[in-house]
């Protein structure tokens, strides 16, 4: 047998000791994987006799496998010098002779560093960690659903829809006919015009809305203006009119989780609104009741829900709005500041755009007509606690409208409301839709072009219909004095209560007329008069309240006097607002009894001498009024949060004087977070024998969120009342005080009977586990963060490991180093940041502020907040609550525990995948021959530039991404099934390194999935309402080239490469500690900015195989003679294909005088770096050799 013909029959006899075809042509190897191979070099290569050879031969046959190591026996037998590590024999074979692979020497072992090593202490340390998080995860979730929400008191609104579909409005108006749909909604019965003669109006639904959800308020509107206006000409001519309430169709598009779809409804919007417009020259002069002379409609009434009030503002952003279309928005549960899911980067961009555009067009230094915004009236209205969709903090204008053209109220604080309302039920509660529709048929005056009435009367009408009316910020004009007819006073029946400055009328009682003298120019410390009332105040009620002067000025009552006597009088029952009642039998604020309050300060009273009562008898019932002292009745409690959270606050309302009213302000409750529990104590005064029980109205200072809590108590005196209340959002400053309250945190303000002196002893503590739900709603897309961050640290350390020993750790012996080594520095680093950031100074301005600086200075206050806000404003968690700092802690920990639970589960599908692709490769047929490497590589790039073709024209990106990570899946699996069932020490690390490597890049993109999916869910719902116009926004091929090519190159049998540079390792930790610290200060408030974080990891994983794969790299060796040895050394340093070794000195035992110039290693994927390794090798005819090297992995060129 020649000697090529063994080498194959031996090459081909030894499947144990052989590579696999797929994986050695592209392998990647640690230290050990170099060491062998130069002992195999080592063995069969000897330097050339004293004879000179013939001419050396290239060969490059590939058909063989490479064997690990070969023993060869020396030529010369009576002078051998072998390879100390290889076993030789006294006689020179003629073809290779087979041994079992060495043992790989102690040099070459490489071991994990103790940090990696799992031990029984990290196991437990790990469990304890998963259960944590695991536990706290589903108390988030009990306490957000079942705890701290208020009572639902909505009440079920009725109507018969029916909408007129608008089939003119096609695609020769607007580009989206294909896509949605115009309807006008009539009220069966009631308005049975299909033609729209009225005043128009235009809903826009929100995420996944329906144009259906408008039904109630258009039914409400349209039972409201036939049943009380419709009849009444001189109402008509007064400007009064119905409302035609359009509604557009979205076909319940995602508009929250993708930004080009609420770019497009609102060019959508804006074109349907031209169209609106332009139907009412026509249909007004077809209406036959209709005065010709009033001018036809210029703009349009917009409401927006959800997502739709986002819309509503950015359609005056949108080039196809025409300045004056729109001068009324009121939004219901719209996220205002921030986007609800933040994973879509140009959702954000929006919401940047039209934050600046409204505080632009708000600014008096704008002179443009087209961005002015001065006749436009935003109300955003809010639901409160139970909605579990848009955190009503997002809710707050403050910092966006002035408080002239706008502002934020709750559904709580509506009077005749006084109910939560969650995020659907705000469209048909029947209190709310009552108010909003009476509002917008109040603002119609059909006399103006804009058929609205002036901005100030809009904004008056606002305030009447949606504030509590208890706000400190009343202007005298909203005082609704009516003149009232010459009262006489008949001495017979006249009581006049001069001491005390109090009045108490209880029961039922004969006509009477009841005075008090006000007391601005007897007592200057009173400056504040007070009612309380359970039957409505007015003429045609039981009791009324005159404000008074004697017509005789020399006339002047006293507690004795009884002559008769006239007075001139102004009726002030009117500036009475209603309240919830509080009786021992109402348990709820919305349960539908009221009470009447008033509350005036005396300055407002000047011009007027007495307060008068009039009582005309009747049913039972009561009438408290008081002058009070506002100061004493009021008190601060100054005490930290700390110390609130430790212990809780307690307190007592008794003051100097018994009074009525008593305030109570804690400035360190100012966090929407907490949760409280408040329970009161007054024990010796019986409700059953007081005029009402105690009740409460909580409010904050940035917006009108007012709520009540009646029968404080209970039945007991002692039931425990649960408080809660909303504040500001995160990554904003306090805005300015839309409530008129000069105060910071919370305002408690209480109602006692004053008949009782007893003061309420109150007691206030945190519900920690209710505020559990509160703090994750608020923060829950940290969950989203963080992840990502704890796995890019993993990485990070196994990285370093595989560079270090040539040892890829598994991900849980990566998370176990992070435990030891990362993550505790990480954790101090964090706490230091979050602790700055709170007490980090902020110069901030709000909008009113802006206003007021003048068109000189108000174009240089957005760089001023910029300036002032850029560092710690918006990082982080965007919180200056100091209590607060360890909230980026705890959620660190609670995602390092939901990173282990994705790990396990992605285990086990890997498993279940592997054991099923196992169980499927043993019943296929074998097939007759590999694929050609060749063929695989043209198929993979037409296959992914297909992709990228699709994803140019007709996909979005994120499905390609999709894709990506399944396919990674499918990598992963196969590389497990290889790992499994190796058995060869050597091989079976490289296979578990690659398997281990696979499986972290995919935790890496589980982790970048909630980033792409949403998008996906949008266009998939495109699809099957089919609309296949590709989004322009989510067309970048940019975006996902490095994911795909990533992806598609590992399916092969790559590994990545160890790098042994310093430089080179030094720029791979600042690369992943760059993207860690960007993403902890920005990723939660730019959460989109994680996949391109994630995009710049993979373009650097790329760069590192394009390194050491399609690179030669030249490695200079010193070959020097000693003893009959040839003693090479150099740094090997990163071998692959290609890699030239130059030998650059000259044999000198070498007769012939021969200089071996080229050493071409053929060796793929060999990876090291070993300097100053002695490798002895035996003088041997490279030509006796070359027929053992055809097939080889490697062919060893030499020219002389």
């Amino acid at each position: 047998m020649t000697d090529r013909a063994a080498s194959n029959s031996y090459f081909h006899a030894s499947p144990a000791s052989t590579f696999d075809d797929s994986y050695e042509s592209e392998s990647s190897s640690g230290e050990e994987s170099t060491t062998v191979f130069l002992q195999h070099a080592s063995a069969i290569y000897r330097p050339p006799s004293r004879s000179r050879p013939s001419t050396p031969s290239t060969v490059k046959d590939h058909d063989m496998k490479f064997v690990h190591s070969t023993a060869i026996s020396p030529s010369n037998p009576s002078s051998p010098i072998a390879s100390p590590r290889l076993s030789s024999s006294s006689s020179r074979p003629t073809s290779p002779t087979l041994i079992t692979s060495p043992k790989i020497s102690a040099r070459s072992k490489r071991e994990l560093p103790s940090g990696f090593v799992i031990t029984r202490t990290s196991v437990v340390f790990i469990a304890l960690i998963v259960l944590f998080a695991f536990g706290t995860l589903s108390a988030f979730f009990d306490s957000f659903v079942n705890y701290q929400r208020d009572p639902k008191g909505c009440q079920v609104s009725y109507m018969r829809p029916s909408f007129v579909k608008q089939h003119n409005f096609d695609s020769e108006m607007t580009k989206f006919a294909g896509k949605y749909t115009l309807y006008l909604y009539r009220e069966k019965g009631v308005d049975n015009n299909d033609q729209p003669v009225g005043v128009p109006v235009l809903f826009i639904p929100g995420h996944a809305g329906s144009f259906k959800q408008v039904r109630s308020i258009a039914a409400e509107a349209a039972y409201l203006f036939y049943g009380q206006n419709g009849r009444q000409t001189e109402d008509w001519d007064r400007g009064q009119e119905n409302l035609d309430i359009f509604t557009v169709d979205f076909n319940e598009e995602f508009s929250a989780l993708h930004g080009q779809s609420i770019l497009e409804q609102a060019e959508y919007l804006n074109d349907a609104i031209d169209y609106i417009l332009k139907l009412y020259p026509q249909t007004r002069k077809s209406d036959g009741r209709f005065n010709p002379s009033l001018p036809d409609p210029q703009s349009v009434i917009i409401i927006g829900h959800s997502m739709g009030g986002v819309v509503a503002r950015a359609m005056l952003t949108i080039d196809n709005y025409q300045p004056g279309h729109i001068n009324t928005i009121i939004t219901l549960s719209t996220p205002h500041i921030s986007p609800p899911v933040p994973f879509d980067w140009m959702i954000s961009k929006i919401y940047k755009d039209i934050h600046q555009f409204w505080i632009d067009g708000y600014s008096t230094a704008i002179n443009d007509r087209e961005r002015s915004l001065r006749d436009v009236a935003l109300i955003s209205i809010a639901g409160g606690s139970l909605d579990s969709i848009v955190c009503s903090d997002s809710a707050n204008i403050g910092a966006i409208v002035p408080a002239t053209h706008g502002f934020t109220v709750f559904t709580t604080a509506i009077p005749n409301v006084w109910t939560g309302s969650d995020h659907p039920a705000i469209l048909w509660c029947n209190q709310i839709v009552g108010v909003l529709a009476k509002s917008l048929l109040d603002i119609v005056d059909t006399r103006r072009g804009g058929q609205t009435k002036p901005l100030d009367a809009r904004m008056q009408v606002f305030r009447k219909a949606f504030l509590s009316g208890l706000e400190q910020d009343r202007r005298s004009s909203d005082i609704p004095f009516v003149p009232s007819p010459v009262v006489n006073l008949p001495g017979e029946i006249q009581d006049f209560t001069e001491d005390g400055y109090r009045i108490a009328i209880r029961g039922s009682t004969t006509n009477m007329y009841r005075m008090l003298r006000i007391p601005f120019q007897l007592d200057t410390t009173l400056t504040q008069f007070a009612v309380l009332s359970d039957i409505p105040l007015g003429e045609s009620q039981r009791f009324s309240m005159l404000l008074c002067n004697p017509l005789d000025n020399t006339y002047r009552p006293t507690s004795t006097t009884k002559s008769n006597n006239t007075m001139t009088c102004v009726d002030a029952s009117g500036v009475a607002v209603p309240v919830p009642a509080s009786s021992i039998n109402d348990r709820y604020p919305f349960d539908g009894n009221k009470f009447y309050f008033l509350k005036m300060h005396v300055l407002e009273m000047v011009g007027y001498e007495y307060v008068m009562f009039v009582d005309r008898g009747g049913p039972a019932g009561f009438v408290l009024a008081e002058f009070y002292d506002e100061l004493s009745t009021r008190q601060v409690v100054d005490v930290s949060m700390t110390d609130i959270a430790m212990g809780g606050v307690s307190f007592s309302t008794s003051t100097t004087a018994n009074t009525m009213l008593s305030s109570v302000q804690i400035p360190a409750m100012e966090s929407a977070m907490l949760a409280y529990h408040l329970r009161v104590s007054r024990p010796n005064c019986k409700s059953s024998q007081n005029l009402f029980a105690p009740f409460l109205r909580q409010s904050i200072s940035s917006m009108h969120e007012s709520k009540f809590y009646v029968n404080l108590g209970g039945e007991s005196g002692n039931d425990v009342t649960d408080v809660a209340f909303h504040g500001q959002a995160a990554f904003t400053t306090n805005p300015a005080s839309q409530s008129g309250n000069d105060h910071r945190g919370l305002l408690l303000q209480f109602w006692m009977d004053p008949t009782c002196p007893e003061p309420m002893e109150v007691t206030l503590k945190v519900d920690w586990y209710g505020s559990m739900g509160r703090l994750a709603f608020r923060n829950g897309v940290v969950l989203g963060v963080f992840p990502f961050l704890i796995v890019v640290m993993v990485v990070l350390a196994q990285i370093q490991c595989y560079n270090k020993t040539g040892i890829f750790p598994h991900f849980g012996q990566g998370l176990v180093y992070c435990m030891r080594k990362s993550f505790p520095l990480f954790l101090v680093l964090a706490s230091a940041c979050s602790i700055y950031q709170t007490i980090a100074p902020s110069t901030t301005y709000t909008i009113s502020e802006i206003l007021q600086l003048g068109p000189a200075t108000s174009q240089r206050v957005p760089e001023r907040i910029a300036r002032a806000t850029f560092d710690w404003d918006e990082v982080i968690l965007g919180s200056h609550d100091p209590f607060f700092w360890w909230v980026p802690i705890v959620f660190f920990i609670i995602s390092v525990g939901t990173v282990i639970l994705v790990w396990g589960i992605l285990i086990i599908i890997l498993r279940v995948a592997s054991t099923i692709a196992t169980q499927v490769k043993r019943r296929k047929p074998p097939t007759a021959s590999a694929e050609p490497d060749m063929r695989r590589l043209q198929r993979r790039v037409i296959t992914t530039m297909v992709l990228f073709l699709l994803v140019a024209t007709v996909i979005p990106y994120q499905f390609a991404f999709v894709v990506g990570f399944l396919v990674q899946l499918v990598t992963c699996s196969r590389a497990i099934v290889k790992a499994s069932f190796t058995s060869d020490p050597v091989r079976q690390r490289k296979y578990w390194n690659r398997y281990h490597y696979l499986q972290s890049i995919l935790i890496l993109l589980f982790t970048l999935l909630p980033l792409n999916v949403p998008v996906l869910m949008v266009w998939i719902r495109n699809l099957s309402v089919h609309w296949f116009v590709p989004f322009s926004s989510d067309h970048s091929v940019l975006a996902i080239a490095p994911f795909m090519i990533y992806v598609e190159m590992m399916t092969g049998t790559r590994m990545l490469p160890r790098s042994q540079d310093f430089k080179l390792k030094w720029a791979t930790n600042a690369i992943f500690c760059a993207v860690i610290v960007y993403g902890f200060l920005y990723g939660v408030k730019f959460t989109h900015a994680l996949y391109m974080l994630g995009n710049l990891l993979v373009v650097w994983l790329l760069i590192l195989h394009a390194r050491h794969s399609w690179l030669s790299k030249a490695i200079h060796v010193d070959p020097r003679m000693s003893s009959g040895k040839l003693l090479v050394t150099g740094a090997i340093d990163s071998l692959g294909s290609g890699t030239v070794i130059r030998l650059n000195g000259i044999l000198s035992d070498c007769h012939h005088g021969g200089q071996w110039n080229i050493l071409v290693l053929h060796w793929r994927r060999v990876r090291a770096k070993m300097p100053e390794l002695p490798i002895e090798m035996e003088h041997r005819n490279v030509e006796s050799i070359l027929p053992w090297l055809r097939g080889a992995t490697y062919v060893i060129q030499s020219t002389f």
